[in-house]
């Protein structure tokens, strides 16, 4: 029986480069998927075996072209994203669009396309990198963070949907985690976050790996934010987002 097929979005740097480091040293076969080419041929080679598919996942056949190229996998892994931190107000509008069509429709796409074909096999896992600031509104990442409410949402709503048919949906948020993702938002470095608020790229991977193998509908890798998450349930909505607010213009300030 040959391993589980996994297809990894994102995969050419961070966290994706990271879950293929992982779950090839765990056996399974990978398709690596993202826009620079060269990125995922280094990966590859270092892998020493993977598939690999150079795709703009913005382009509206992205969806269409990988599920004819790669027609089934046992392991969808929705990594790739993008972000914009400042005011939304002064942030370019397109670039905020982008955001959405990557973060939620491409996506959503790529999920719809493979999902039926695990039903269909009566196996499969999609695992969904959402992000605690899906958890609440995020002022200064205010599209961001609205995107990742939506793939938390749409996961667990999905998960549900598939219940007693031998797919899973899983939604992993993890906090602050130090890689090139914070340069291209514009956001602070994250290696400035106090250790136990933030995990490595290596740590995420980890825990992806196990919410692979066994059912979690949600994954907080770092656990002060699985008790913020609860916390805030008891707390008003505008307490919350005032707080976050408050934190946010601290980093501006930096």
């Amino acid at each position: 029986m040959s391993a589980p097929l996994v297809l990894i979005t994102g995969a050419s740097s961070g966290i994706g480069a990271a879950i293929a480091r992982r779950l090839s040293a765990d056996g399974y076969r990978l398709v690596l998927v993202a826009r620079r080419r060269e990125r995922l041929e280094a990966l590859a080679a270092e892998l020493g075996e993977a598939e690999v598919h150079a795709v703009d996942l913005l382009a509206d056949d992205a969806a269409e072209r990988l599920l004819a190229e790669v027609p089934e996998v046992d392991v969808l892994v929705n990594n790739a994203g993008v972000g914009c931190f400042g005011a939304a107000l002064e942030i370019p509008v397109a670039d905020q669009a982008r955001e959405v069509r990557l973060n939620c429709e491409a996506l959503t796409r790529l999920t719809l396309a493979y999902a039926p074909g695990m039903v269909a096999r009566g196996k499969g896992v999609v695992v969904n990198l959402a992000s605690i600031a899906g958890f609440q509104p995020v002022p200064y990442f205010a599209t961001y963070s609205a995107t990742k409410a939506y793939v938390l949402s749409l996961s667990l709503a999905l998960d549900e949907e598939l219940r007693g048919q031998g797919v899973r949906v899983v939604a992993v948020c993890p906090g602050p985690v130090p890689t090139e993702f914070q340069g291209i938002a514009g956001s602070p470095d994250a290696s400035h976050t106090p250790r136990f608020a933030r995990r490595t790229a290596d740590e995420v991977a980890a825990r992806c790996a196990a919410a692979i193998r066994r059912p979690r509908r949600v994954v907080v890798p770092a656990a002060v934010h699985g008790w913020l998450r609860f916390a805030y349930r008891f707390v008003p909505q505008n307490t919350v987002i005032g707080m976050a607010g408050r934190a946010m213009r601290k980093r501006i300030a930096r």
